[in-house]
């Protein structure tokens, strides 16, 4: 019988950590995690993360990870504020696509991507991870 109960509780800490962490997304691990703070969230279809990067270095990061992969530009947009910044076009594939960027300080950027209308959570972590790769730079 304390074998049945032990084999229960096992079973349910092991369902639990698995249904927690639906969520979340590590973009990296370890040291190569470099500029991004904490893990990546993918929620309804966009892909946020936050940079420990100033607004123009996260915003030139942005763009150029958006060329790297050859999506095609067609808005940059940038509130009068400079406190939000956004790139929309359309990826090699013809998806549509948004990466937002807000100014949490001075030092942290925000950076938002989605990918068509229900989002593409590969596509997107691709091009937070070309942002890290860049801002390292």
């Amino acid at each position: 019988m304390n074998y049945w109960l032990k084999g229960l509780g096992v079973g349910f800490m092991v369902s639990v950590f698995i249904a927690s962490t639906g969520c979340a997304v590590f973009l990296a691990a370890g040291a190569g995690a470099g500029m991004g703070i904490g893990a990546a969230e993918y929620i309804r279809g966009e892909l946020k993360q936050a940079y420990a990067a100033p607004m123009e270095k996260a915003w030139q990061a942005s763009l150029a990870a958006a060329e790297e992969l050859k999506m095609g530009t067609t808005e940059k947009s940038i509130d009068n504020l400079d406190q939000n910044r956004v790139i929309k076009g359309k990826t090699d594939e013809g998806r549509d696509f948004q990466i937002a960027l807000e100014a949490t300080s001075k030092e942290v950027t925000t950076v938002k991507v989605r990918i068509g209308v229900f989002g593409d959570e590969a596509y997107s972590k691709r091009i937070q991870e070309l942002i890290a790769k860049n801002l390292k730079k």
